[in-house]
């Protein structure tokens, strides 16, 4: 279950850490940019990071890199 809840989870804390107005001009952007194409999961970083005008290295790194589940962000 970890596979299909963790995506989920992450997407609601950048949300939460971003603001709704920089999250969903992301998602949008990044639909728009990336249609018919193939991109990696740094590429989202860096666009998440350009929208936000935010580091967001140790966010990802607790989301996405590390095995546990972050329990603050």
């Amino acid at each position: 279950g970890t596979v299909y809840y963790r995506g989920a989870m992450t997407l609601q804390a950048l949300r939460e850490k971003i603001g709704d107005l920089a999250f969903f001009q992301l998602l949008k952007d990044w639909a728009t940019q990336n249609r018919y194409g193939n991109v990696t999961t740094p590429q989202f970083i860096a666009l998440a990071e350009q929208k936000s005008g935010m580091d967001l290295t140790a966010f990802f790194d607790a989301w996405i890199f590390q095995e546990a589940k972050p329990t603050i962000w």
